[in-house]
């Protein structure tokens, strides 16, 4: 009996971390169309970020009260609660400030092809900081990655003009960073645990957004319900919900794994952005988007 409870165990937890990274993949995959319904409803990047902070940073800095009721947390904050801030603000601020800033002149399919090349950067940057020597065929995999990009830029650059070029290379930024901030992140949550660092790097974030909200003079007041609600289910349901729901499935299962669960990311994107944005998909979009998916499953098999 006993041990029939302790085979099942893991199994158990894996299923409950596919789970889990499902839910997170899903919900944030769903973040760039409500971006783009909120710059439909007269928003504009400041705005969106300013109601994505004010909804979602009371939840990470109660969770981080709640955390931090045990004394081991304390600790942890006390001495690596600096390195979370600032990794925190580098891939919730400024990587998530270049996303925005990209869907104003780019659809939201490119959008998520686009930051799901991230893993490219990733070996990249390993390659030549940490020299790590990438794998075989690795470099077939970007290649064919960026190649399925291309697809796609040239046929929006059709429907969105020479802007598509502006915002590719803002979501490219955004992807660069976000790629530094695993690489950093990932020490500082071996030392943190997932849960604590995720509320104390967001809501780090949050607060420099909520600083830049009243430099810039922006409003709540002065803006329409439909972007405050826009604003207020980005930040619940796709930012703090699958913040959680990924650090749960960190917990359960390997890198590898939970990477792979990330590739159903861009096809969630497309469906929404078709369905709430009449956004065209074409056998350009569904040749990219394969060829991107297929060259980051290689990627990630090879880690």
């Amino acid at each position: 009996m006993n041990d029939a409870t302790v085979s099942a165990q893991p199994s158990s937890n894996y299923r409950q971390g596919i789970i889990y990274a499902l839910i997170g993949t899903v919900l944030f995959s769903i973040k760039p169309v409500l971006i783009k319904l909120a710059y439909a409803v007269g928003g504009d990047a400041t705005a969106i970020m300013s109601l994505r902070a004010a909804s979602s940073l009371p939840l990470y800095i109660a969770m981080l009260l709640w955390l931090c009721r045990d004394p081991d947390q304390r600790s942890k904050v006390r001495r690596y609660g600096w390195q979370a801030a600032l990794v925190g603000v580098l891939g919730y601020y400024f990587a998530s400030l270049l996303d925005i800033l990209a869907l104003e002149f780019i659809s939201a399919q490119l959008e998520r092809l686009l930051i799901f090349l991230f893993p490219s950067f990733v070996v990249a940057i390993s390659w030549i900081f940490l020299k790590e020597t990438p794998q075989k065929g690795t470099f077939i995999c970007i290649l064919l990655g960026y190649l399925g990009v291309a697809m796609i830029v040239v046929h929006d650059f059709q429907s969105f003009g020479s802007q598509v070029w502006l915002g590719s290379i803002m979501a490219i930024a955004s992807a660069l960073v976000f790629a530094i901030y695993l690489i950093l992140s990932k020490k500082v949550i071996g030392k943190m645990g997932a849960q604590l660092f995720t509320s104390l790097g967001m809501g780090s974030a949050g607060v420099v957004i909520m600083m830049q909200h009243q430099v810039q003079g922006a409003d709540f007041s002065a803006m329409s319900n439909e972007l405050v609600l826009i604003g207020v289910a980005m930040g619940i349901f796709c930012t703090v919900l699958p913040s959680y729901f990924v650090a749960a499935a960190m917990a359960r299962l390997t890198p590898s794994t939970l990477s792979l669960t990330s590739n159903i990311g861009p096809a969630i994107t497309a469906l929404f952005a078709i369905i709430l944005l009449d956004e065209t998909f074409t056998v350009f979009h569904g040749i990219g988007m394969c060829l991107v998916v297929y060259a980051v499953v290689r990627m990630n098999k090879k880690d």
